[in-house]
């Protein structure tokens, strides 16, 4: 067998994505990542691994997928055997809600740690010789980081399969709220503790996707949506060469699909959308005749270089920058 690496020269084609949509009940992850899917397809085949009970089928007339419905035990290598399946029938897009499960769900890799550990402790019960009294929950600290090999191992095993996926994958993640401790007085000076929402905190901080820490950054893209904002995304991981497709002032649709799938198809940018520049034109001449410059960084960072030298590229934006700070100078100047 020949193991060694050939050399080729780098060009993006065919580049499979990996996604991440967390959110709680009611953000409209599964609805997201199905427009999502949709756009990335391209006629493809969609395939939906669903662990919710056949929730993704309440989609069923909306979107067009195959539907696999995933029952406990959600133990990683029973995820791996879905997708391998989804693939060799030809997925072009994996939908999987929720990838939570393997972590936190029936049988998944808290259930495994859980079930290693208790039988670490039981041992150790059986072999303790009466000469001390048995403490179970020193015990269980003590061995509960050692419980932990094993599931470790298949989550390893796990992300490696995912990042070796050829279709693009979608996975959506529920997601639990930070709250905090604090005291309350109330109308009659009496003091309490409560535990209330984090809601000053920003989405990305205040709600955190169920599944093992460093997963959303092996992302391609990861994603929180919200229950006061469903569809809309807010980035976790989202790098400057994706932003412009999931602009963040919508929700996610099939539209974004499409521009991440010619992205990840080849080095070509896609032709300007026609209705994007019209969009982005109006939004310029609304900050010339406000004057303001600021509107004018967030125009160029939604769009796609495509976009932006379709509009004249850096130096009409620093035209027109320089035309508001000059009408900024004159009003500033008349005033005096």
């Amino acid at each position: 067998m020949d193991d060694e690496i050939t050399f080729t020269e780098a060009r993006r084609e065919n580049v499979a994505l990996l996604i991440g949509m967390a959110g709680a009940s009611g953000s409209g992850k599964t609805k997201s990542a199905l427009e999502l899917a949709t756009g990335l397809a391209d006629g493809g085949r969609i395939f939906g691994i669903d662990t919710e009970a056949g929730r993704m089928k309440h989609y069923a007339s909306e979107y067009i997928f195959v539907h696999g419905d995933m029952k406990p035990p959600f133990s990683p290598d029973r995820y791996l055997k879905a997708i391998d399946r989804a693939e060799q029938a030809g997925a072009a897009v994996i939908v999987i809600d929720s990838a939570s499960h393997s972590w936190e769900g029936e049988g998944g890799l808290h259930d495994m740690h859980d079930a290693i550990l208790n039988e670490q402790v039981e041992a150790a019960r059986k072999s303790h010789n009466g000469s001390w009294q048995f403490d179970e929950d020193k015990t269980r600290d003590r061995l509960s980081v050692g419980a932990w090999r094993e599931p470790k191992t298949l989550n390893k095993k796990f992300v490696s399969r995912l990042l070796q996926c050829r279709a693009h994958l979608i996975l959506c993640f529920r997601a639990d709220e930070k709250m905090r401790i604090e005291k309350v007085t109330d109308d009659r000076g009496r003091t309490k503790t409560v535990i209330i929402q984090a809601k000053d905190l920003p989405p990305n901080e205040r709600w955190s996707p169920i599944c093992e820490r460093r997963l959303p950054y092996e992302l391609t893209l990861s994603l929180i949506l919200t229950p006061q904002n469903p569809g809309y995304p807010v980035p976790v991981k989202l790098q400057d060469q994706h932003a412009a497709f999931l602009p963040l002032d919508r929700q996610v649709n099939v539209e974004a699909g499409r521009r991440l799938a010619a992205w990840a198809l080849g080095d070509a940018p896609a032709a300007p959308d026609p209705a994007v520049l019209a969009r982005a034109r109006a939004d310029v001449d609304l900050a010339l005749t406000m004057s303001t410059p600021e509107p004018l960084n967030a125009i160029w960072k939604r769009l796609t270089p495509a976009e932006r030298d379709a509009l004249g590229g850096k130096a009409q934006f620093g035209a027109w920058k320089a035309k508001i700070e000059a009408s900024a100078a004159e009003g500033g100047d008349n005033a005096g």
